[in-house]
């Protein structure tokens, strides 16, 4: 008689954990507190942007960061406060088995409940009950150490992960990346990138940042392999989700996977030499999984992009309004705190808007300003971004930028309306000059409200001055002004200053 007995998981003798903190009293007091639970190798670092190469080279059971605001800097302030959300996401995305606590100063139900959903062990608010956070160390590790030990139950972890980050999205380039990320880990695949279809033809459309400036030569070979065996428009006909193309005499390995997010285009995830899984149906069960997510998230983006172009465009200009602004400005200072990239904020303002509706009518002045917003858009990169701030007064969100490109666009704005002659289908050819002020994040300002006053202040040192000019914020430093003209070191020419 034969006894059948349960495997049991081997227990590591040390934990890895890493915890992200800077205050020195509250690193030890974490410290301690997860020392208790287990003998753990505690790992500290207090600068974010070093963080996902700590995940990336180690094998942690457990992160826990603190995402409050960090220690004082100079003049007493207080640097940004740490996009959690953000941090639990893109740690996910490189180690799905392993397990995340976030720590705040002022969690909010509404990010507690997100980060959950997006796989966080738990997200706790200070001051804290030492017992549960002790219980969620436990959790933690105990999570790590039973899915990371076992291939199968990983891969169905990280299927869940990735669900979880997707469900919880709702832009599609984000999703894209999710699911790059998810194909990277369940098949080993270093290089891979979305496509789509051009007349039967694969366009790239997204591709991931693991090619680096150094690595172009293997995108470059992802897009020749792919255009050599075209498989996409086969897998359409055939209805196919998802296909691996095997090597040939002189082309690597593909594995091709199909989706459609928000709207009717065909998308496609495409890996470059991947590992074929050991169990193909069991692995095609778990893509239908993933594809029925994407699908269900892309309606839902659809739902929540007309519900927010009403609550986000301004009806006289088109342009996005002040409440959309706040968005984009809490994403970009999120990305610009991850990335160290900064942006530029532009105040631009018509000069002498009053003087138009008095002699013309607000309606005229009403389709005056949807011309100038109409204008402004031209003006500017497509990753830039342009809002109707109020009245006469519009904002532009350059990103990413630096100050020498920010100065080049906003006097680039400047020059064409002072040249333009708006309104000539009415007859009018009315001609007006704006004057813009001129803010970079975080060198200006380092907070959403302070960018902003920032660049409004630089605006009206423009108009007190002389008006349609371009001045950069002031730095806290001397104020000094100085008039540029021609083109000097590479720079747009005309008239500029730097002042508050």
């Amino acid at each position: 008689m034969s006894v059948s007995t349960i495997p049991q998981i081997s227990k590591p003798s040390v934990y890895n954990v890493l915890l992200i903190e800077e205050d020195p009293k509250q690193t030890e007091l974490h410290s301690d507190l997860i020392s208790e639970v287990a003998d753990c190798q505690v790992d500290v670092i207090s600068r974010v942007k070093s963080l996902f190469d700590w995940v990336g080279k180690f094998n942690y059971h457990l992160v826990v960061i603190d995402v409050s605001s960090g220690q004082a800097i100079s003049g007493g302030r207080k640097a940004p406060r740490v996009d959690g959300l953000s941090l639990l996401e893109k740690i996910k995305r490189v180690s799905p088995v392993t397990s995340v606590i976030l720590i705040s100063d002022d969690a909010t139900v509404e990010e507690a409940v997100a980060a959950i959903r997006m796989g966080a062990e738990d997200y706790f608010k200070k001051p804290f009950n030492l017992e549960s956070f002790r219980l969620a160390v436990k959790r933690g590790l105990d999570r790590k150490t039973v899915f990371g030990g076992n291939a199968g139950a990983s891969s169905y972890l990280n299927l869940l992960n990735a669900c979880q980050m997707i469900s919880a999205s709702l832009e599609q380039e984000k999703i894209f990346s999710i699911v790059q990320s998810f194909f990277s880990r369940e098949l080993h695949s270093d290089h891979y990138a979305i496509y789509a279809l051009s007349q039967r033809s694969p366009i790239r459309i997204d591709s991931a940042s693991q090619f680096s400036q150094k690595d172009r030569a293997m995108e470059e070979i992802l897009d020749i392999a792919l255009h050599a065996s075209n498989p996409l428009p086969k897998m359409l006909e055939a209805g196919e989700y998802y296909r691996f193309v095997e090597r040939g005499q002189l082309t690597p390995g593909l594995f091709v996977f199909q989706f459609r997010c928000a709207g009717e285009t065909d998308y496609f995830c495409v890996c470059l030499s991947p590992e074929r899984p050991d169990d193909v149906d069991a692995f095609g069960s778990r893509l239908r999984m993933l594809k029925a997510q994407i699908e269900v998230t892309g309606k839902n983006i659809e739902k929540y992009k007309g519900a927010q172009h009403l609550a986000y465009v301004d009806d006289v200009t088109g342009l996005y309004n002040t409440r959309y602004l706040n968005f984009i400005l809490d994403r970009e200072i999120a990305q610009a705190q991850v990335t160290d990239r900064s942006f530029a904020i532009l105040f631009i303002d018509a000069d002498k808007f009053k003087g138009i509706n008095d002699s013309h009518g607000h309606l005229i002045g009403t389709k005056l300003l949807n011309e100038l917003g109409n204008h402004l858009r031209k003006y500017v990169r497509e990753s830039d971004t342009v809002f109707r701030y109020g009245g006469d007064e519009f904002v532009a969100v350059l990103s990413p930028c630096d100050l020498p490109t920010a100065k080049t666009v906003a006097e680039r704005i400047r020059q064409s309306v002072e040249c333009t002659q708006f309104l000539a289908h009415e007859g009018l050819k009315h001609r007006f000059t704006v004057s813009i002020g001129v803010a970079l994040f975080p060198d200006h300002a380092n907070s959403k409200k302070a960018i902003i006053d920032a660049a409004d202040r630089a605006m009206y040192t423009a108009k007190r001055t002389n008006r349609n000019l371009v001045f950069i914020a002031d730095t806290g430093k001397d104020i000094k002004k100085t008039e540029i003209k021609g083109d000097p070191e590479g720079q747009a020419g005309g008239k500029e200053g730097t002042g508050g």
